[in-house]
């Protein structure tokens, strides 16, 4: 008797796309019989004899609300397709059924009332007649819109109809109350998101009218005042050829430094030229997004949802195995909480008074051979609990879409300056992080652990939240593949880099930026980029500053991605302007991500690393290089595919998460929507193209003492190690970096043997 049973069973199960296309298929065919069924004109009918019948039965059953059997037929075929089954299918027909109970008691009530909206479909469906005693015209029509059964329990039905017994206000509240009901179950949606859903969609065109009234209000005045040579003539402007106006405002010049301002010893005065120039340059820049639409939510897809009606009775069997398992090992521990994440499940166990912590967590590879686990991660104890967590990964994964937490983000109380969206915590938590709170990010993981999805995540979390005025990017790329997609975009500063040398000159150009700005909030007083923005513009005191005063500052955002490669080809020239940035530049709104697949030693050394207080770290080969990136084991143990361990800024307890996943397609969307209604418009050419001496007389020098170290040589005419020393009270190291990089500048000669070095170039 079982075998059969399984038999009919699977059966059921087989071939869910033929079964969804049938759906469809007699989904359409209903609608064409329905649509141009006319009473009493079977010859009519799109379908012929067969669909006015067709079309005549259901409306004899079901009435109006045949046509929306239609729909759900359709509707149960896509689940089909996409799902390969529908959940909770006996369930589905009973809410079925009685949506169309609800539907058809109502449609009744309507026609019965003369509701004009449903008597004017009169001949759209099938109305009886019934001849009656009485005065002319003696007949008239039975308004069963709803259809016959119902129309004859609404009222008909002896002794008592429904009529009788609720009255037409009752049956209208009682049945529309059932409809509501079963349409929230058969769609499986909620009220709150539904009403969410409609609020949005109802700001979002309020948002969109507004925009297009005040983009009227700032024509009008241009057209109004336009003199007479403006006017669209045909002897000056060619048939077919459309005259577009375009107001110029007058606007003060912004901040930043091209790559052609070189950076000399001189005068402030003389300096100024070359920043107001740069200023003009940025301002053009900057001043064609004004009219910035954020991309929206409609190019991001859904993520792909799991069924998880099977999911609490595995949990409740994997907490009694992890129990059995700790007693056989004279353990006495019960589980508390479970907590089921996207990938990862927390069993909270809770052990007897006397049990060593210690005990449990050497019991890892024990616990993750009866679990049958991959991998499993011990937390002992929780933090602010009194119990162990012992993490394994899911039986089914769930996808963390992108769209779902940029819903949350924009739901949320918080609005960050920067805003990145990492993933969901284990509990279903969203993380949320303000880049300029970090305020740099160190990023580690192998091959296929979800780094570069992760760095795509924040570029995009980058573009959906923040106007390319108030945040540019500086992308550095060595593989040449993972961020060439957002090539283009008003956001980047630059070209993306792809070269060392670029690297290096990109390097040394934001050291530059970093130290102009430092230079304006001095002149002004202030203490950082927030309190800049937010200041008082006062014109007199600033132009009459020798330094040019921009409007705004804008956050700088730089993202180095394969940093070990570039580490490789020149260590030394990289990590002293990544180490100056790191220290100095968070009060003037430049931040640095930085993302390596060998988190060794001679990558993040430890000048470094000492100003990177935020780490993520994926999936990674070794504990040695857990403990680099975190201090600590644990990223060893990670399941890849964006599971990874994040430590926050100001705290020492990791936390982990399932990474955000975005598709390479809603990338290319997005990027496609900006592109095309913001012109590319780089601030910096490429710096791929700085050539060797262009970097070396263009950049800052390496040590703040170069410029008294210059003054001393060429003034004294003496070259050596020992005379800097005495003069500078400085030690020997610091000395001879000076008097290479002096050498490096073509200041001073090359070593000679036991000759000392001449002196080049004058004061």
């Amino acid at each position: 008797m079982g075998k059969p049973d399984k038999e009919e069973a699977s059966s059921k199960k087989r071939h869910p796309e033929a079964r969804g296309l049938f759906y469809i298929c007699v989904s359409v065919l209903i609608s064409l019989s329905l649509i141009s069924f006319e009473s009493g004109f079977p010859s009519e009918n799109w379908l012929g004899y067969v669909g006015y019948w067709s079309a005549f039965g259901l409306l004899f059953s079901l009435g109006l609300m045949s046509y929306t059997l239609s729909f759900f037929l359709a509707f149960f075929g896509i689940l089909l397709l996409k799902y390969k089954e529908i959940e909770d299918h006996n369930f589905k027909l009973l809410y079925l059924f009685l949506f169309f109970v609800s539907g058809s008691v109502l449609l009744n009530v309507a026609g019965e009332t003369g509701m004009s909206a449903v008597t004017s479909l009169r001949t759209k469906t099938y109305v009886q007649s019934l001849k009656v005693e009485g005065s002319y015209p003696y007949e008239y029509e039975r308004a069963n819109y709803g259809g016959v059964p119902t129309y004859f329990l609404y009222k008909d039905a002896v002794p008592a109809n429904l009529q009788s017994l609720f009255s037409n206000t009752g049956l209208v509240v009682t049945s529309s109350m059932i409809l509501l009901v079963t349409t929230l179950l058969l769609f499986d949606l909620r009220l709150s998101s539904l009403f969410k859903s409609i609020y949005y969609s109802f700001t979002w065109v309020i948002g969109r009218v507004r925009l297009m009234k005040k983009r009227r209000e700032e024509q009008k005045p241009i057209l109004e005042n336009a003199p007479a040579s403006m006017t669209a003539s045909e002897t000056y402007y060619p048939a077919g050829k459309e005259l577009v106006l375009k107001r110029v405002h007058e606007v003060p010049f912004e901040e930043g430094l091209s790559s052609e301002t070189k950076i000399t010893f001189a005068k402030a005065r003389e300096i100024r030229t070359a920043d107001k120039k740069a200023a003009e340059k940025e301002h053009s820049a900057l001043s064609k997004h004004t009219n910035y639409v954020m991309p929206p939510l409609s190019l991001v897809s859904d993520a792909k949802k799991v069924d998880q009606s099977k999911l609490k009775s595995d949990l409740t069997h994997k907490s009694r195995i992890l129990e059995e398992t700790l007693a056989s090992f004279g353990i006495e521990a019960k589980v508390g909480d479970i907590q089921c994440g996207p990938t990862i499940t927390s069993f909270e166990v809770h052990p007897a008074i006397g049990v060593k912590v210690q005990k449990i967590k050497a019991l890892e590879n024990d616990i993750a051979l009866n679990m049958q686990a991959k991998s499993i991660r011990i937390i002992a104890p929780i933090p602010g609990k009194a119990a162990v967590g012992v993490e394994i990964p899911s039986v089914l994964s769930e996808e963390v879409g992108f769209k779902e937490m940029l819903i949350r983000y924009h739901n949320g109380q918080h609005k960050f300056h920067i805003p990145l969206l990492l993933g969901k915590t284990v509990s279903g938590d969203e993380v949320f992080s303000d880049l300029t709170k970090m305020p740099h990010c160190l990023i580690a993981g192998a091959t296929g652990s979800g780094k570069s999805v992760c760095i795509n995540t924040m570029i995009m979390s980058i573009l959906m939240n923040c106007p390319p005025e108030e945040v540019k990017l500086l992308l550095v790329d060595p593989k040449k593949v993972e961020l060439t997609p957002f090539s283009g975009l008003p956001h980047l500063i630059a070209p993306v880099i792809t070269e060392s040398r670029g690297a290096y000159a990109a390097l040394q150009w934001m050291v530059k930026e970093m130290t102009f700005r430092y230079e304006i909030l001095k002149q002004l007083g202030l203490r950082n980029i927030n309190a800049f923005n937010k200041r008082t513009v006062n014109r007199e005191v600033e132009e009459s500053l020798d330094i040019t005063i921009p409007e705004k500052m804008y956050y700088l955002v730089g993202i180095i991605d394969e940093f070990a490669d570039l580490m490789m080809t020149s260590s030394s020239d990289l990590e002293t302007p990544i180490a100056r940035i790191a220290q100095m530049a968070r009060a003037v709104g430049i931040h640095l991500i930085l993302a390596t697949q060998r988190p060794s030693r001679e990558v993040i050394t430890g000048l470094i690393k000492a100003n990177f207080p935020t780490r993520i770290a994926f999936k990674v080969s070794s504990r040695v290089n857990s403990q680099i990136i975190l201090d600590e084991n644990g990223a060893e143990t990670l399941l890849g595919n964006g599971d990874m361990l994040f430590l926050p800024p100001a705290s020492s307890q990791l936390i982990r998460a399932q990474g955000v996943f975005i598709r390479d397609e809603d990338i290319q969307k997005i990027t496609q929507f900006i592109k095309e209604r913001v012109p590319t418009n780089y601030l910096m050419p490429s710096f791929d193209e700085t050539t060797e001496e262009e970097i070396a007389g263009d950049t800052v020098p390496k040590d703040e003492l170069y410029a008294q170290a210059y003054e001393l040589v060429t003034q004294y005419r003496v070259a050596s190690t020992t005379f800097l020393q005495r003069k500078l009270k400085i030690g020997y190291a610091r000395a001879a970096s000076l008097m290479d990089e002096l050498e490096e500048k073509g200041i001073i000669s090359a070593p000679d043997g036991s000759k000392p070095r001449r002196v080049i170039k004058d004061l």
